[in-house]
């Protein structure tokens, strides 16, 4: 049984608001995000990835998409992986680490 590291677990508290401000306000509102997201998942779920930056799709298609490369960031990107994501939403916090 794999062991869910503190990375995990801040990435899918990050994931999960991303999701409730989604719901709010739909996905073009984080269109930011999500292109950063597709990025990361891209290697792993080629496909979701295109769907989820696929501004000319359907949202629902984008929602499903959110899904799929939510479990796909929580369950096959590495920890290191997923800290170098995070520092992406935070550049500051990674600039303090840097200096």
């Amino acid at each position: 049984m794999e062991t869910i590291t503190k990375t995990t677990e801040e990435l899918n508290t990050f994931l999960g608001l991303t999701a409730e401000r989604i719901v709010a306000e739909g996905t073009a509102a984080e269109r930011a995000t999500l292109e950063i997201l597709a990025d990361a998942a891209r290697p792993m779920a080629a496909g979701a990835a295109a769907a989820l930056e696929d501004w000319d799709g359907s949202e629902i298609a984008r929602l499903r998409a959110f899904g799929i490369v939510h479990g796909v960031l929580i369950s096959e990107l590495g920890a290191p992986a997923q800290a170098g994501l995070l520092a992406r939403f935070r550049p500051s916090a990674a600039m303090v680490l840097a200096a």
